[in-house]
């Protein structure tokens, strides 16, 4: 009778562990599904957004507002807005620049999203000559849609990930590009030359239009807006730099002055064998 009575327990048991079985590999099977989603259109949007007010309210050093935006669960929540205070009031250059957004994982369950960030970094400490460059950072955010709306739940950065480009070399890069700056509006053709390479294709064309320039225009005013270093190559010997600004210029016959307003320019630079660079490419 009591073996009878165990051997009924036994099948009952294994019934039970065999539904949990079931249970449990079900879940797996649709937790596995559901994390392979694509997260929809209207929800893209709205993430998106979400993370593009993030970027502008950090190199706003705006953290009361970045607040807003992160769940009560995000780790070391107060650290983590402390730390972006703080990088505002020290640096005096900073800036937080996504490259490119990739949504790798959503779960419509947990209504839970993973996005990869491809960033760029750049601050300036006071004693430096120039900011410090980090290029091709990549991190990960996940996110989860509260009553309210979408917010960030956790940033995980993937160490050891881009590449920095020291303040002096940033400096190097950039110095041509300020010295151009001095010679348009000083009308200095000497000056001008001084900094453009000599593999830069229609070289003499660029030098003959820049002496009939100055010989039209008597004030050239070149205001820039905004400049990044997007690329350096890996010897460190050609490098790209991207500028916003706007143009103004006087002709020396009558006065009319004129304006060229958001202007953009990807400039080339290549390192000379005396050590300086020069600019190879991208002026009109």
């Amino acid at each position: 009778m009591n073996l009878e009575t165990n051997r009924n327990k036994k099948r009952l048991l294994m019934k039970i562990i065999s539904k949990i079985g079931l249970l449990f590999f079900v879940a797996l099977v649709f937790s596995l599904v559901f994390t392979g989603c694509s997260l929809p259109e209207e929800e893209k949007k709205d993430v998106l957004k979400i993370l593009e007010i993030r970027e502008s309210l950090s190199n706003k050093g705006q953290t009361n507002k970045l607040a807003l935006l992160l769940t009560d669960d995000f780790p070391n929540r107060k650290e983590y807005l402390d730390q972006l205070k703080y990088r505002n009031f020290y640096f005096t250059e900073y800036d937080y620049s996504i490259n490119l957004i990739n949504f790798i994982s959503y779960n419509p369950l947990t209504k839970k999203a993973v996005a990869t960030i491809d960033f760029d970094l750049t601050f300036k400490q006071p004693e430096d000559p120039a900011p410090t460059l980090l290029l091709g950072k990549i991190e990960n955010v996940t996110l989860i849609k509260e009553k309210i709306g979408w917010k960030i739940d956790n940033i995980e950065e993937i160490k050891d990930s881009g590449r920095k480009i020291v303040p002096q070399l940033v400096h190097d890069i950039f110095y041509p590009l300020d010295t151009r700056k001095t010679a348009l509006s000083n009308n200095d053709f000497q000056l001008f030359e001084s900094v453009i390479h000599p593999d830069f294709v229609s070289r003499n064309e660029l030098l003959s239009d820049f002496k009939e320039n100055a010989e039209v225009f008597s004030n050239i005013n070149y205001a820039l807006k905004g400049r990044k270093l997007i690329s350096v190559s890996t010897d460190e010997k050609n490098a790209e730099v991207i500028q916003y600004f706007d143009l103004a210029f006087k002709t020396k016959e009558g006065g009319i002055s004129e304006k060229l307003e958001n202007q953009k320019e990807v400039v080339s630079l290549k390192k000379s064998d005396d050590g300086t660079w020069k600019i190879i490419g991208g002026l009109r």
